[in-house]
């Protein structure tokens, strides 16, 4: 039995170390790529949270897209390491790659439409073009965000309806709870009331007005038509997104409540 293993190791001997040596190498090349490409994630998602104002929310789906990426990035290379390390030992890879090409191009005709909703998924988080609680219209679709996911988003609508969207599919958004928007009213007084007299009230209506939600001062414009039985004015002022109809509902009734006050023919 000794000399077997004598005469098998002095013809396979350094072949064995020589294997040995290599699958050492590939062990260490991989635990080397997982550590780098892990600092790599982490410090995108470090640099994600400090670029973004995120909210507790937000931050979790950034750490659940890195989480995802730290596995996609485990099993990319222990799929390459396995391969190596047959490779090293003498094993024929012909049969396996075939194998393995053959199941993965399967996979991949089938998982299409996930891989697009996930890729999409992502780059809506990254972009941060919306976010849970925003009103948006997406395609078409108005209502307020419920749920994002990496491959589906929830909206729920002004009828109540919950509308779920593949990730893949959305192509154009419009975020309505971001920035200003930009109040506009017209007011008509009579005529007989006079012109400059008509201007100085709506000029003190408009100072006296306030609202949280009011950015800018009300500006007056006008009067913008040539009628000669009352005189229409323009009030524009910049509101916080998603303020607009409570603020206009506001104005529109302390215009009302001085009119009725002051006695001002509104017309």
């Amino acid at each position: 039995m000794g000399e077997t293993l004598q005469r098998f190791w002095e013809q396979r001997g350094d072949a064995i170390v020589l294997n040995a040596l290599q699958v050492a190498l590939i062990v260490a090349l991989l635990l080397v790529a997982r550590w780098l490409g892990g600092r790599v994630i982490g410090l995108i998602t470090r640099a994600l949270t400090r670029k973004i104002d995120a909210s507790e929310r937000r931050q979790a789906q950034i750490n659940t897209v890195s989480t995802l990426l730290n596995s996609v990035l485990s099993y990319g290379l222990l799929f390459v390491g396995l391969l190596s390390v047959l490779g090293a030992v003498g094993v024929n890879l012909a049969p396996v790659l075939a194998t393995a090409g053959v199941t993965g191009l399967a996979i991949s005709l089938g998982a299409q439409q996930i891989v697009r909703d996930v890729l999409n998924g992502f780059f809506i988080l990254v972009e941060d073009q919306f976010a849970v609680g925003d009103e948006v219209t997406i395609d078409g679709v108005q209502g307020v965000v419920e749920t994002m996911g990496m491959r589906i988003t929830r909206i729920r609508d002004a009828q109540g309806r919950l509308i779920t969207l593949a990730n893949s599919s959305i192509s154009r958004v419009t975020n309505h709870s971001r920035g200003r928007a930009t109040l506009s009213l017209e007011v008509s007084l009579a005529a007989d009331y006079g012109l400059d007299a008509a201007r100085a009230w709506l000029e003190r209506a408009c100072a006296a007005f306030t609202h949280p939600a009011l950015q800018t001062p009300l500006e007056l414009r006008g009067p913008i038509t040539l009628e000669t039985a009352r005189y229409t004015f323009q009030l524009r002022a910049g509101v916080a997104a998603g303020q607009l109809e409570a603020v206009g509902d506001a104005l529109r009734a302390h215009l009302l409540t001085q009119a009725r006050a002051e006695q001002i023919p509104l017309a």
